[in-house]
């Protein structure tokens, strides 16, 4: 009979997707820290009543705890933007949750024809703002706004997924991620508690990131002043790519100073009046006196921590993974993603967790399987023959 081990790096996983130390898994579990700690080394396998207290509270299912990966999966260096504020504990929630949107998207990829994502463009010997140029011109975009930065990176190939993990300190990050030899590039943005001009210039910049420093495989282990400089680099194509210099110059001379003209340009620009005060800056449109002086202007009427227009333009969510998902269920070509992929990977991720991912609502896997018997499985010899 086919023995299924433990798996103690699933459970390390879990727990640090869940923000827990091996203390607090210890407590949990009523077991000391040794015991938590031979758990995720392999060296002992919990009871079952212990499987069921972590079933229950790490909200993973107990088939995620046993076997081991049918898959294989790389991830390079994530682009963090808060990576000195934001700690481990913070940071690795999100690493793992780009890992399984990867393996979704890797799914998905089995019955649905997405938008290839051309490696070609990264890597280039550009400057930041020639960069920005450059894949304006690429993309056909000419000099004009950008209504919104992500539906136009889901059309180029890009994986987007929204999380929440419950951290003002990760904005969005990204990086490359590589599941069973096929490469996908996977931006995550954080929460949904901020504006759509914001999520606009922070997709531009995990961009500018992907051009600029795809070759650069472990960020997290640069020094402050190199990733500080990285990062300096990205916001500037950011700025090119989404107010243009010419382009911008032209609709704002003249009403350089007056803040309600800003007020107006946040409209067409679809970016933020802090933006393009601080581009009118960079541009030498404004010196630094007339620079402070709007900033003023800008905390009298309290628009530092929330402008006009940011409550009443909800935020673009990714559309890509939820309308795969979605076209799929209408067709009846799947109705338990989660136990498809089981059969697939040897992971078994939860409904909830897919759900998140993949935007969908709350309770939207579960009732599918409860409304409809699942008549059709995947043909894991064609999906073999396929991935070979």
């Amino acid at each position: 009979m086919l023995q299924i081990s433990f798996n103690g790096e699933r459970l390390k996983e879990a727990r640090l997707f869940n923000k827990m130390t091996i203390t607090q898994i210890a407590e949990l579990l009523n077991v000391s820290k040794q015991m938590v700690s031979k758990y995720e080394k392999g060296r002992a396998t919990p009871s079952e009543e212990s499987l069921k207290i972590l079933e229950k509270e790490l909200k993973f299912p107990r088939d995620f705890f046993f076997g081991s990966d049918n898959f294989t999966l790389r991830s390079a260096g994530t682009f963090f933007r808060s990576r000195y504020t934001a700690t481990q504990t913070e940071k690795l929630p999100a690493e793992i949750n780009k890992n399984y949107v990867a393996m979704i998207r890797d799914y998905l990829g089995n019955f649905i024809d997405f938008p290839n994502l051309d490696w070609e463009l990264s890597g280039l010997d550009y400057t930041p703002s020639e960069y920005a140029k450059y894949i304006r011109e690429q993309w056909n975009l000419g000099e004009k706004p950008i209504e919104n930065v992500s539906l136009l990176l889901e059309e180029k190939g890009f994986v987007i997924s929204r999380i929440d993990t419950q951290s003002d300190k990760v904005d969005a990050f990204g990086s490359s991620v590589t599941v069973n030899e096929k490469e996908y590039y996977i931006i995550m943005m954080e929460g949904k508690d901020y504006s759509f001009y914001r999520q606009q210039f922070s997709l531009a910049h995990e961009l500018g990131h992907w051009l600029l420093h795809e070759n650069i495989k472990s960020p997290q282990d640069m020094g402050a002043v190199e990733y500080r400089q990285m990062e300096d680099e990205a916001n500037e194509f950011a700025a090119e790519f989404l107010l243009p210099s010419h382009a911008f110059k032209q609709s704002i001379i003249g009403n350089e100073n007056d803040i309600e003209y800003y007020r107006y340009l946040k409209r067409i620009w679809q970016v933020s009046i802090g933006m393009m005060i601080m581009r009118s800056k960079s541009l030498n449109i404004i010196d630094s006196s007339e620079y402070t002086n709007l900033y003023k202007k800008l905390s009298y009427r309290g628009w530092r921590k929330s402008e006009p227009l940011d409550s009443t333009k909800l935020i673009s969510n990714p559309l890509s993974l939820k309308q795969s998902v979605e076209l799929l269920v209408e067709n009846r070509i799947i109705t338990d993603i989660s136990t498809d992929m089981y059969k697939l990977y040897n992971k078994l991720l939860p409904n909830y967790l897919i759900e998140k991912l993949c935007d969908l609502d709350k309770g939207y896997l579960d009732e599918l399987t409860k409304r409809y018997p699942n008549i059709i499985n995947l043909n894991n010899e064609r999906i073999q023959r396929g991935i070979m």
